[in-house]
């Protein structure tokens, strides 16, 4: 078998090497790294929802600052993967091309389009999280007021999300 397979390569090789002097050579990388302004990637609060939500003062800041670290980690993967892919994508252009900025548009909308539906979907996992404790602390036959322990159960249940 390894001789038929040898053969095969063999006779593969001499169109390959006719091939190679037909095709020109793709430009050498760029030494500079491309240069490109940074994602603009949009926060959002969720304060006023939590508060709608009737949340304690104290579960609101907690969860707030919750959302935020999510939220700035979302930021922070959502960057470092914009620039590899960037980084990448710019090695493959010669500097004066211009393919990249046409390229850099796309990739800056898709990324930037791609952050904002996931952190959308990370705000809304979490005021549904809220929802579900407050929905179970208020079906509690245990709970006084329908209150009960809210902020401590709420904040357990997304610390296990």
């Amino acid at each position: 078998m390894l001789s038929a397979q040898a053969s095969i390569a063999a006779a593969c090789q001499q169109p390959l090497a006719r091939l190679s002097h037909l095709v020109s050579r793709p430009p050498a990388p760029s030494s500079r790294a491309p240069h490109h302004p940074p994602l603009e990637l949009s926060s959002v609060d969720i304060r006023e929802d939590l508060l709608h939500l009737r949340c304690h003062s104290s579960t609101v800041a907690t969860l707030s600052r919750l959302f935020e670290t999510a939220q700035a980690e979302l930021q922070r993967s959502f960057e470092q993967a914009y620039e590899r892919t960037m980084q990448e994508l710019g090695a493959t252009f010669s500097e004066d091309d211009g393919g990249l900025e046409a390229y850099d548009k796309m990739i800056r909308s898709r990324y930037t389009r791609d952050y904002g539906v996931a952190r959308d979907s990370a705000r809304q996992r979490l005021l549904q999280e809220v929802q579900w404790a407050l929905d179970r602390v208020t079906a509690s036959p245990e709970v006084e007021g329908g209150r009960g322990s809210f902020s401590d159960e709420v904040v357990a249940v997304l610390e296990r999300a």
